[in-house]
């Protein structure tokens, strides 16, 4: 009764659970696939448990004897990333992406015991098109969305959730990104392409075709590599095995044009989005190039699985900022699935990994021709199943050779159900008998299924608790936007006690406490900088914000020195300020430093460290530090940085455009006018409409008594901002004086 009961849970829940990854949203938290990762968690976790629970119920192990050879590869990747997991130096980091192996593989397990025969695969099968019909369906509406309610024009249209338009022409579905979404589309496109060559059923035809507009939409060129190598695939199979009879010259050659067609119309389609936005494959070169210095530093047993977001940001190349335009953004993943295994569990990990693959597209291979030739399984779903599953392995191992999906919860699961299908028609297509007696007494059985269950669901709890820590973080976003630090604070600092892991929320919580600056929020910064580099090291811009805290730090102690002086306090409590501002113009140099090692390109880096020196008197250093910022883009122009050759530096005139000021603005200070005019009309050559470097010229020549130049400068400040209040004050100041004159 219980073994039943346990059965039709499993038979019942994984079908269900592939529905509700592929189908859920939730724009209530943070990240609106955390709900995907709350559903992979808790689900698969049950599933898991639920079948642990079956094996002690009866008291059997002949699964993992009769199907050793099966699930062994799945075993060793799993005790790989046990391993990996075991040596990390980021325990919880590792933590999250071992948790996701030990359900990936408890999947494949499930999968090769349970759903031993035909109608059980089938059944999940049918929740796959379902789920496939829903979200080509929103990816559709979508489409429409875009083209019929531009997000400029309107502020509401088709799609009625509030990310709608969110990657402008690029749908993403339900899976809030289009690379995931494409995943998910070329892994359904060979199977609803190989079920429907089965049985001509209309309504596969009209699924393929939305899947094939779908997937064109994505505009993702991974996505379209993907879809037309499964179709490659799916032709030379279904020719030479199920046409094998029929095969002549005539069919031979439709085929090759066929292949000729979708390969000439994906390698073009893909040339010419390439043409058009090269960054996207500069970007890949630059990550691939880096993550190659990464893996060499421990090439054989890896840094830690799931550890490759935390050390990258030493190693990432430094056009990566000019390509991305951005600095407060972390690359997760290298754009490469065998890269990141290789990194996070070394060559000993990417070998199994590897065995793993081969293992599942031979076996897949040996299915396809077993059913088929078989008479009592010729002619049957199974085969025409198989072949849309080892033609969508194939396609997924293509895509994520430039593409990081597998390393997402949505995409994984799919790659472990085409691995646990195939594992488990081969291993089932031989039926084994029970070999094994139960010997389990009742109250041993009890008690190891109340041990299995005590264990997961604590598992589960506290990745439940995930979600929750993901929706109070978008609570306190909230707060701290709207100026209520306090009460932000207060939920950041919940959102850590449900996912300790939780590095954003503390980085965050350094925002809040930068900006309300108020006593005692120097001393709960560091403690959050201890916290924060305890997780990952070099978090986002964390370096910098640490250079601009000891540098207000410094300012609020320089301050209270002036004010001891006044009141004329004792020379040990002066000494002792006095060393304080050392300390803390020590600690504000020192993180500046670094975080110019890591991002080189940042500007705020330089004019920080710049603006330091020259508050301690050193303008030889701080003239120095703005002239490297300048000077930096060219090195990249020499070996070793000049794989992929750019005019880097016309990507941020701007930026450079407010250095040649800020240099200005520094030998103003020095008295050295020549030398500062030089500047702001440098900066003025990169940017015209650089209010800044305009005021503080008009200053200049005012300064030194060229009214006219000064005039033009005002003048042309107007033009460019007319509700600039400086510019409209001199204006009315000029205006007065004209009058004054005029009455004279």
């Amino acid at each position: 009764m219980i073994q039943k009961a346990l059965r039709k849970m499993l038979l019942f829940g994984l079908p269900v659970f592939y529905f509700l990854m592929a189908i859920s949203f939730y724009l209530g938290t943070y990240d609106s696939a955390q709900i995907k990762i709350t559903i992979f968690h808790i689900g698969g976790l049950f599933l898991i448990m639920t079948w642990l629970l079956l094996k002690v119920e009866e008291a059997s192990f002949s699964f993992f004897k009769n199907k050793f050879t099966y699930i062994l590869p799945v075993f060793l990747l799993l005790l790989s990333g046990a391993v990996s997991f075991s040596i990390s130096p980021y325990k919880l980091a590792s933590l999250n992406e071992f948790l996701k192996r030990f359900i990936y593989c408890g999947i494949v397990f499930i999968l090769v015991d349970i759903f031993d025969n035909n109608k059980k695969i089938l059944n999940i099968k049918n929740w796959l098109i379902v789920a496939s019909f829903v979200v080509c369906a929103y990816g559709i509406l979508q489409i429409f969305d875009y083209h019929l309610f531009p997000k400029e024009t309107f502020s509401s249209g088709l799609d009625p959730f509030a990310w709608r338009q969110a990657f402008s022409e690029r749908i993403m579905s339900t899976f809030g990104n289009p690379n995931f979404f494409g995943d998910f589309l070329i892994v359904m496109n060979s199977i609803t392409l190989a079920l429907f060559f089965y049985k001509k059923k209309p309504y596969l035809a009209i699924l393929w075709l939305m899947i094939a507009i779908c997937s064109y939409h994505t505009m993702s060129k991974g996505t379209w590599l993907g879809f037309a190598f499964g179709l490659v695939v799916f032709a030379a199979l279904y020719m030479f095995i199920f046409l094998k009879n029929k095969i002549n010259k005539k069919l031979l050659v439709i085929l090759a044009i066929c292949v000729l067609i979708v390969s000439s119309f994906t390698i073009f389609s893909i040339y010419n989005k390439t043409k058009e936005r090269t960054d996207s494959a500069s970007f890949r070169v630059f990550t691939w190039l880096s993550t190659w210095e990464m893996l060499n530093t421990k090439p054989v047993l890896g840094t830690g699985i799931g550890t490759f977001y935390l050390t990258y940001p030493s190693w990432r190349r430094p056009q990566i900022f000019f390509i991305e335009g951005k600095h407060n953004t972390e690359s997760d993943h290298p754009e490469n699935e065998y890269l990141e295994v290789w990194y996070d569990e070394g060559i000993v990990g990417l070998t199994i990994f590897l065995v793993l693959v081969i293992l599942v597209l031979v076996l897949g291979y040996k299915n396809i021709l077993y059913l088929h030739i078989n008479k009592t399984t010729k002619n049957n779903p199974m085969s025409f199943l198989q072949l849309g599953v080892l033609c969508a392995f194939a396609a997924q191992l293509v895509h994520d050779f430039v593409c990081v999906s597998l390393r997402f919860v949505s995409s994984g699961v799919m790659l472990w159900l085409l691995i646990g299908i195939t594992l488990s028609i081969g291993a089932n297509s031989i039926k084994y008998e029970n070999s094994i007696k139960k010997c389990l007494p009742f109250p041993i059985k009890l008690v190891l299924q109340m041990i299995i269950v005590a264990i997961f669901a604590f598992a589960i709890m506290f990745t439940k608790n995930y979600f929750t820590a993901d929706l109070l973080h978008a609570k306190a976003i909230v707060l701290s936007r709207g100026g209520n630090w306090d009460k932000a604070l207060s939920i950041y600092s919940e959102v850590n006690k449900n996912n300790p892991s939780y590095t954003m929320a503390k980085y965050f919580k350094l925002n809040v406490h930068m900006y309300r600056w108020k006593a005692g929020d120097d001393v709960l910064a560091e403690k959050t900088f201890e916290e924060l580099w305890s997780l990952a090291p070099n978090f986002v811009q964390s370096k910098w914000y640490a250079g601009m805290m000891y540098m207000k730090m410094f300012n609020d102690n320089n301050l209270l020195l002036k004010k001891y002086i006044d009141e004329g306090r004792s020379r040990d409590i002066i000494a002792k300020q006095e060393k304080a501002i050392a300390e803390v113009f020590s600690k504000a140099e020192k993180y500046y430093k670094q975080y110019i090692e890591i991002d080189p390109i940042f500007p705020m880096s330089y004019y920080g460290l710049s603006s330091l020196y020259a508050q301690v008197g050193n303008f030889e250093k701080s003239e120095k530090i703005l002239l490297d910022h300048l000077e930096y883009s060219e090195r990249l122009l020499k070996p070793p940085h000049n794989l992929w050759v750019e005019d880097w530096s016309s990507r941020r005139k701007n930026d450079y455009s407010e250095t040649y000021n800020q240099l200005g603005y520094l030998y103003l200070s020095q008295r050295k006018f020549g030398k500062a005019e030089s500047m702001y009309l440098k900066s003025l050559e990169l940017s015209f409409k650089n209010i800044n470097a305009k005021k503080n010229l008009a200053l200049l020549y005012g300064g030194l008594g060229r009214k006219e130049e000064a005039c033009k400068q005002w003048v042309e400040i107007h033009r460019i901002n007319p509700r600039d209040k400086d510019a409209i004050e001199y204006i009315k100041t000029l205006a007065t004086d004209k009058e004054l004159k005029t009455r004279n």
